[in-house]
């Protein structure tokens, strides 16, 4: 479920579960760990092949290369199953690439940070971003866990959003004037825009220039009177520490 009060985990409460899983294990717990990689990356592949209410646990375990129980034993449902591989997507990514970029700088910088690791992801991990489209776009049919789960999901990623902008309007980087709630509602409609073409016909849209062209733009509009107009555009970055983007 996503935290709403923390921008830096807004779109899964398992990041502490994630950091865990890289402790030492033993023989037992890396063969468990790999197959549940497995049986994860196979319902990823499942999804963008055929959409969520095609995939079975069974045909999950199959093309894992593992029985067709295990994936009923591993996940207990497919509903658990829609929420390992939405983690897996999410949080991951979330660990890997936004939050080691995060400490010590303010808000604006953090946005851009998010912002940049989106676009970026449209090259890095094509296959992760149809799954999880596919499974967005899905979330309007009738059924209920995949629809309750992206309401979460986009709940947490608005908050995480207006919290960045928040706490920049805090530390000086972007305009007092701006209505966190508001802009961070427009931003991610058109992040989905973006991601509904790129899914439709990903050789219409080339996604890497139009979501620069839209990041540029949306620094441009919050960059406060403190933060000079270079360092929203990606020129020098502030480097004043502000607690309200680190903690909030």
């Amino acid at each position: 479920m996503p935290a709403k009060g923390n921008p830096h985990v807004p779109l899964s409460s398992n990041l502490e579960g994630y950091m865990d899983g890289k402790q030492t294990l033993n023989g037992h717990q890396v063969r468990s760990e790999r197959s549940t990689r497995l049986l994860i990356r196979a319902a990823g592949e499942l999804v963008a092949e055929g959409g969520y209410q095609s995939m079975t646990l069974a045909t999950v375990g199959d093309r894992a290369g593992y029985s067709r129980s295990l994936a009923t034993a591993r996940f207990g449902s497919k509903a658990k199953l829609l929420e390992a591989l939405v983690d897996e997507i999410v949080v991951r990514w979330d660990v890997e690439t936004v939050e080691p970029e995060l400490h010590g700088i303010n808000g604006l910088e953090a946005l851009r940070v998010m912002l940049t690791a989106i676009k970026d992801a449209y090259a890095k991990s094509p296959q992760s971003l149809t799954s999880l489209y596919a499974l967005i776009f899905e979330a309007v049919g009738p059924v209920p866990e995949l629809r309750d789960r992206f309401v979460d999901f986009h709940n947490g990623q608005r908050s995480r959003v207006a919290n960045y902008i928040r706490a920049g309007v805090l530390d000086g980087s972007i305009r007092a004037d701006i209505e966190p709630e508001h802009h961070a509602a427009m931003i991610v409609a058109q992040l989905r825009g973006v991601g509904y073409l790129w899914k439709l016909d990903p050789e219409s849209i080339d996604s890497g220039a139009v979501l620069t062209t839209f990041i540029n733009q949306v620094l441009r509009d919050l960059v406060g009177a403190n933060q000079p107009h270079d360092d929203a555009l990606g020129g020098t970055t502030q480097t004043t520490p502000t607690s309200a983007a680190a903690k909030s």
